[in-house]
């Protein structure tokens, strides 16, 4: 069995304090990864969007309460109906990913147990040639491939 934090995960914090984490979202909060503090600065993740260079995490953070299309201390801070700084994600499409990680484990073993139905179903749905249908070809070759760039 895997020993990482079972999810699902989530993004948390508060930008008023400099603090963003993420952490699991059940039995308390268990954090997975957070941030220290480097040097005299306050230390964040940084991330890069789509045609842009590297973005502080504060000017992607999107926040619990106001205005749901708000992004950004910035314009939080700009927005009166953002009046706690308290973090509900981070708009970016590799902080969703790190923050749904969580689930790989499970996909590897659901993966697994693929390979081994259709391992048992090619050799009985081969016919007297030993040909299997193409379309459970197909999947097992695709399963198998995704395993094994997962290295499992």
């Amino acid at each position: 069995m895997s020993k990482h934090t079972p999810g699902p995960w989530k993004w948390f914090g508060n930008a008023s304090s400099n603090h963003v984490y993420l952490a699991t979202t059940h039995s308390g909060r268990r954090y997975v990864m957070d941030f220290v503090r480097w040097d005299m600065r306050g230390a964040q993740p940084r991330f890069q969007p789509e045609k842009r260079g590297m973005v502080d995490a504060k000017d992607l953070l999107q926040f619990e309460v106001g205005d749901q299309s708000i992004i950004g201390v910035g314009d939080a801070k700009k927005d009166g109906s953002v009046y706690r700084y308290d973090v509900r994600g981070i708009n970016s499409a590799d902080a969703r990913l790190i923050e749904s990680a969580w689930v790989i484990p499970v996909l590897l073993e659901a993966l697994q147990e693929c390979e081994e139905y259709f391992d048992n179903r090619a050799d009985a749905d081969c016919d007297q040639d030993g040909y299997i249908p193409n379309e459970e070809m197909q999947l097992l070759t695709l399963v198998r491939d995704a395993l094994r760039k997962a290295g499992a």
